[in-house]
């Protein structure tokens, strides 16, 4: 099997992808350590994974219009699953991230209502997002509003959801 990887030149900073045949795998902000590698040998794949340097075309387009206005959302990537091991609960919470809406923000007592868990262990799973952007865990804020835990940083969370909420006229408190 052949991945892809590729650097991202966003608005708020590079981003480094990779893509399977089926989609993206990561899209991390770049410097931070992923786990990807790891968790693709945990599926016993790594032996017949070549990873070459490549457009990373999904990823690249799903962005290119995440970031000109015109893509507010995105598929589910099931087959993440083929790659990874997700738990049940890492599922669960991300499904429930794709559910915010473009532009809008819920907290991590929302989500953990809607999920059924712990809020630190839907704290805990929103941090092991590798999807950044695609998968928003920019939009999960603290539960007064305030802006709180992103792995890229509170000032790329800010950018995001101000990006999101210029598209559609809400505000950002």
């Amino acid at each position: 099997m052949r991945l892809e990887t590729s650097t991202y030149a966003s608005p708020v900073g590079p981003l480094s992808l990779i893509e399977c045949p089926d989609g993206p795998l990561v899209v991390e902000y770049a410097g931070r350590k992923s786990q990807i590698r790891w968790a693709i040998r945990a599926r016993g794949a790594a032996p017949a994974v070549e990873v070459t340097e490549g457009p990373c075309a999904t990823a690249t387009a799903w962005l290119d219009g995440y970031f000109n206005g015109a893509r507010t959302t995105f598929p589910f990537p099931r087959y993440l699953t083929r790659w990874l091991e997700l738990s049940t609960a890492q599922i669960a919470v991300f499904r429930a991230l794709r559910r915010i809406p473009f532009g809008e923000t819920r907290s991590y007592d929302d989500l953990a209502r809607q999920t059924k868990l712990h809020p630190r262990v839907v704290g805990q799973l929103v941090g092991s997002n590798h999807l950044a952007i695609l998968i928003p865990c920019h939009r999960v804020v603290g539960k007064n509003g305030a802006l709180v835990g992103y792995g890229g940083g509170i000032p790329r969370k800010r950018w995001l959801l101000s990006h999101e909420m210029r598209h559609t006229g809400i505000r950002l408190r």
